[in-house]
C-alpha cells in the first residue's frame, strides 16, 4: 500500500490497517528503522476500566442480590458498634 507523505513528515495509515491493529485516533505509535525499512508498530494500550467488570466473576459462588448486601452491610455495621454499646 502506498501514503502520501504530508509537508510535516505526516503519514495517513489506510482504514484498513487501522481497523486490523485496532489504532484510534490519538493512539501512540513506535516507529522503528530497519536496514530494509521502516516499521510501524502501535503500542499496546492499557486495557480501559470498563473491561476489567466481572474479570472475579467465575471465582464468585452465587451472586449477590440487593437483598444480599444490604444484610451484610447491616451485619458489620451494627458489629463494628457492639464494643461501645455494651
Amino acid at each position: 500500500m502506498l501514503a502520501k507523505v504530508f509537508n510535516k513528515g505526516q503519514v495517513v495509515i489506510p482504514a484498513l490497517i487501522r481497523k486490523k491493529y485496532n489504532i484510534k485516533s490519538g493512539d501512540k505509535i513506535n516507529i522503528i528503522a530497519e536496514d530494509d525499512g521502516i516499521k510501524l508498530i502501535p503500542e499496546k494500550q492499557p486495557k480501559p476500566i470498563e473491561n476489567l467488570a466481572g474479570i472475579f466473576s467465575k471465582y464468585v459462588r452465587k451472586k449477590a442480590t440487593d437483598k444480599d448486601i444490604n444484610k451484610i452491610t447491616e451485619d458489620s455495621f451494627t458489629e463494628s458498634f457492639k464494643d461501645e454499646i455494651y
